[in-house]
């Protein structure tokens, strides 16, 4: 078990997706107090109902003030604290050259990618500074953030953004007692991936099982992660494990990068 989970109070954003599912299981596996949210409620719920005791679902869109609010306030009502929050939530983008993107897609995938972020960290940080043991941020961003590709701009400005936003809070946070730490997944097998693997395809002019099979080639361990790799990660920056880890940036990539 890893030191300074159990008993404590999580919160995992995109709770119902492929990363933030596996997250919420493994934090629940390891005796946490899981709340699992996502704009899905029905989904949230789910994956609640499927963990059992201590764990509760609910809908809230990460976009929103009020939401990230409502958050932190049903985390303390059920379990009285919030000492680990994964901000995981996010949304692919399309696949498209630039000059062709449209500006209500951009603002969807900033709404979610950084706009989400920053409100919930700047939620999180409010109550974890009210609490004498403070808390731990995990962030999901992608290895996007650290590079670019053609077609993917503005998925690749929402996860540099992220990592900014991350580097800049943990120097406000460090001297509160906040660890803040990033993972920057490579290719994962989750949901996400599918309508990627479409989009470059069709840039590229070859259907979406060449792609995938291109992308596996290009990763030195031969494979797409697996959403409970990511899980791992995710779970060891919030535990006690790693006390002196804070503002680093963690790639999980099989070697993608760099």
């Amino acid at each position: 078990m890893l030191k300074g989970i159990a008993g404590r109070t999580a919160v995992v954003t995109g709770g119902s997706g492929g990363i933030g599912s596996a997250t919420a299981r493994r934090l629940h596996a390891e005796g946490a107090n899981v709340v699992v949210v996502d704009l899905d409620g029905a989904g949230a719920e789910a994956v609640a109902k499927e963990l059992g005791s201590k764990a509760i679902g609910m809908r809230a869109d990460v976009s929103s003030p009020d939401d990230n609010a409502a958050i932190i306030a049903r985390a303390v009502e059920a379990f009285g604290s919030v000492d680990m929050f994964h901000i995981n939530a996010g949304v692919e983008s399309k696949v498209i050259p630039i000059l062709n993107f449209d500006i209500a897609d951009y603002r969807k995938v900033f709404d979610v990618n950084v706009l989400g972020v920053f409100l919930g960290a700047q939620a999180a940080v409010k109550q974890m500074m009210t609490q004498p043991d403070k808390g731990k941020i995990a962030i999901t961003a992608s290895i996007a953030g650290l590079k670019s590709d053609a077609g993917v701009s503005v998925y690749n400005a929402s996860k540099h953004a992220a990592i900014g936003i991350a580097r800049s809070l943990m120097k406000e946070t460090g001297p509160l007692g906040i660890r803040v730490n990033v993972i920057a997944p490579g290719v994962v097998d989750t949901r996400m991936m599918r309508p990627l693997e479409e989009g470059i395809g069709a840039l590229a002019g070859v259907d979406a099982a060449a792609i995938q099979a291109a992308m596996n080639a290009a990763v030195p361990l031969g494979r797409y992660g697996q959403p409970e790799e990511i899980a791992a990660t995710a779970a060891w920056l919030l535990s006690d494990e790693v006390p002196y880890m804070h503002g680093e940036v963690v790639t999980v990539g099989g070697g993608l990068w760099p």
